[in-house]
């Protein structure tokens, strides 16, 4: 990934490591990877090709479910 495509990513190297560090972050990895794994892949390759607005557009509809958004509001609040 060059340079200019990791500055266009709208987290940070150091935000992943947080939140995947986090108990919050490990549960919501695996629930991503054992019931959206397709999503999941899809948005990672979207995000390497520079574009946030699709891997959003993509993770959206999983993420509004009540397991990953409870998750989500725990992760955000710390």
């Amino acid at each position: 990934m060059d340079e200019e495509k990791k500055s266009a990513l709208p987290f940070s190297e150091k935000d992943i490591r947080r939140v995947l560090a986090s108990t919050e972050g490990r549960k919501l990895l695996m629930l991503l990877t054992k019931e959206h794994g397709g999503v999941l892949s899809s948005a990672a390759e979207a995000l390497k090709q520079g574009d946030s607005e699709r891997a959003k557009a993509l993770l959206a509809p999983v993420m509004e479910q009540p397991e990953a958004a409870e998750l989500v509001s725990r992760i955000n609040g710390k």
